[in-house]
């Protein structure tokens, strides 16, 4: 992927940034409140296991994860993370990722960061798949997903081990037109 420019988010509230070091802790704190942990596959003893998601261009190669903050546009406190991981520059495909803080909820910020990704995967960065993976319960997700354009393709079976034990994901997807 080509790390040049930034996706630009359309949201009166927020933009999309670097992830920052001093982001970290606020992002830990709100990914381990149990309504939202209990809708990832995030398996969290310390906020140094987030420390490698931080803005360092100069270790990013053409398949690196690649995580942005979203920022509160006026205070720029974090509200949430977006990005892609399973980044396969030979299939030209990644999946798309993000999460909220909870005070976030309910403002369209999912979908608006979704939009911005899409836009920049299929365009500034090549991608032809952008795909998505989401634990069937979290219907938050899948609003914003199915809201965004992604086709459901099929439950993945024990896909992902989650705390423990394998776990059901719906794969999604979104194709470049």
């Amino acid at each position: 992927m080509l790390f040049d420019a930034m996706p630009t988010l359309d949201h009166p509230d927020a933009v999309l940034r670097p992830l920052y070091p001093d982001d970290i802790l606020s992002w830990y704190d709100y990914l381990t409140l149990p309504q939202v942990f209990e809708h990832t596959s995030w398996n969290l003893q310390a906020p140094s296991e987030l420390e490698d998601y931080a803005w360092q261009p100069e270790r990013f190669t053409d398949s690196s994860a690649l995580r942005f903050a979203i920022a509160d546009r006026g205070s720029d406190r974090l509200l949430g993370t977006a990005g892609f991981h399973t980044v396969a520059p030979v299939n030209a495909s990644a999946e798309i990722t993000y999460d909220l803080s909870p005070s976030a909820w309910g403002r369209k910020l999912a979908a608006a960061a979704c939009a911005a990704l899409l836009d920049w995967g299929h365009g500034h960065a090549g991608l032809i798949r952008i795909q998505a993976t989401v634990l069937p319960e979290n219907v938050r997700s899948i609003h914003v997903l199915e809201g965004s354009g992604f086709q459901r393709e099929g439950l993945m079976r024990s896909y992902r081990k989650v705390r423990g034990p394998s776990r059901d994901f719906w794969m999604y997807s979104h194709i470049k037109n």
